[in-house]
């Protein structure tokens, strides 16, 4: 169970208050708190609750049609007085909601400005993980206080990164949901997300039971706001964002935010895994071919070797190898030592696989050593180069 958070919570911050100068922040809150002596106290939206620029605006919105329903009237002991009492008090809120939506203008600028130059740094990072550990850092800047950077594969959805300023909860939020991977299913919002191609905005998060629900108690999220990464028509995962230390919840403007966030995102990361994937390749190529160059100074026949056409855009490279290839006799593999050769064979290591497969670095290395045995093979190049000997001969 996840540690209680009240020593974590901080909500005392608003986008208010971050992008609202102090002197008219005062004058909003002193306009509504005047309008209270002219209209009933359930027709005005509670202070508590004005927590961004739409519902600031909203609000004084709200109060102003009251007023002007009360100067209508035109009813009170001194209806002059109190008519232009009204009357400035309406021009004062014109005033406010003018500066709130200038406000709110110039925080949606710098959001938009703040993507632009996050991916633009994405683009001079290589790897993959790299890209990712960046890019959860970067939607934090953007606006949120915390960030996951999920994949899917095989239709389920794997969470790859959580970044907040709390790295000890972040790894709490992490574990949580590495541990509790989610099949992409109808009613999720994810799956939502993926259907439609966009950026959605979720809400009232712990009364759900249609979300991920790992990630829901360990992060005890009130309100998200989550973008598809897609490749064309590809989803290869989701960027997820929430202003958990702010009161209020994320708005539609967050979701358009972390949308286009999510959309160059997924080229940066296109562009990393084919880099990752030509590397690789190169790498077995040239393990192959040193594995070769030992059977040929030993005598040993010709090897016929099946090097994959070419990569397919996807988190990690294809498998080069097929379970229907594994060759018979006492050399046979299991199938988790086939899906271990398969990301051995393509130069990935003991740390990588283990993530890869979701199993213990340990029993990578276990694995590692019995295919080794079972192939006759010195190390990694040869086993592969045995392999494909067993296969020409089948």
């Amino acid at each position: 169970m996840p540690r209680a958070k009240s020593d974590r919570v901080g909500q005392a911050r608003t986008l208010l208050k971050t992008h609202l100068n102090a002197a008219d922040l005062r004058d909003l809150e002193v306009v509504l708190a005047d309008a209270e002596q002219y209209l009933d106290r359930a027709a005005l939206p509670a202070l508590d609750e004005i927590t961004d620029f739409d519902n600031a605006s909203a609000a004084l919105e709200q109060v102003w049609h009251s007023i002007q329903a009360v100067i209508s009237d035109g009813t009170g002991p001194d209806q002059a007085a109190e008519a232009s009492a009204l009357d400035d008090l309406a021009d004062r809120m014109v005033r406010s909601e003018r500066l709130v939506r200038a406000a709110g203008g110039r925080a949606r600028d710098a959001a938009l400005t703040t993507v632009r130059e996050s991916l633009a740094i994405l683009g001079d990072i290589d790897s993959v993980d790299g890209l990712i550990t960046a890019a959860a850092e970067a939607v934090c800047h953007l606006g949120f206080d915390r960030s996951v950077v999920s994949r899917v594969e095989s239709n389920t959805w794997l969470t790859e990164q959580v970044y907040l300023e709390d790295s000890e909860w972040a790894a709490e939020i992490l574990a949580a949901a590495r541990a509790n991977p989610v099949a992409l299913r109808s009613g999720l919002p994810e799956e939502e997300a993926r259907r439609r191609r966009k950026p959605i905005l979720v809400t009232r998060v712990q009364e759900r039971q249609t979300v991920h629900q790992a990630l829901k108690e360990a992060s005890n999220a009130r309100s998200y706001v989550c973008a598809p990464i897609m490749c064309g028509p590809r989803l290869m995962g989701f960027v997820h964002g929430d202003r958990y230390f702010h009161r209020g919840d994320v708005t539609d403007f967050d979701a358009e935010v972390i949308g286009l966030f999510a959309q160059g995102f997924g080229f940066a990361l296109e562009r990393a895994v084919l880099a990752e994937q030509l590397q690789q390749l190169r790498a077995t190529v040239r393990e192959v071919g040193a594995g070769l160059q030992e059977f040929a100074g030993a005598g040993t026949e010709p090897v016929h070797i099946a090097v994959p056409a070419g990569p397919s855009v996807g988190w990690r490279p294809p498998p080069v190898l097929q379970s229907s290839a594994a060759p018979g006799g006492d050399a046979d593999l299991t199938r988790r030592e086939i899906d271990v050769f398969q990301l051995m064979a393509q130069g990935e290591t003991n740390q990588r696989i283990a993530r890869r497969l979701s199993i213990s670095e340990g029993t990578v290395k276990s694995h590692v050593k019995h295919i080794l045995r079972k192939l006759s093979a010195a190390n990694r190049a040869e086993a592969v180069a045995r392999w494909h000997e067993a296969r020409s001969r089948d």
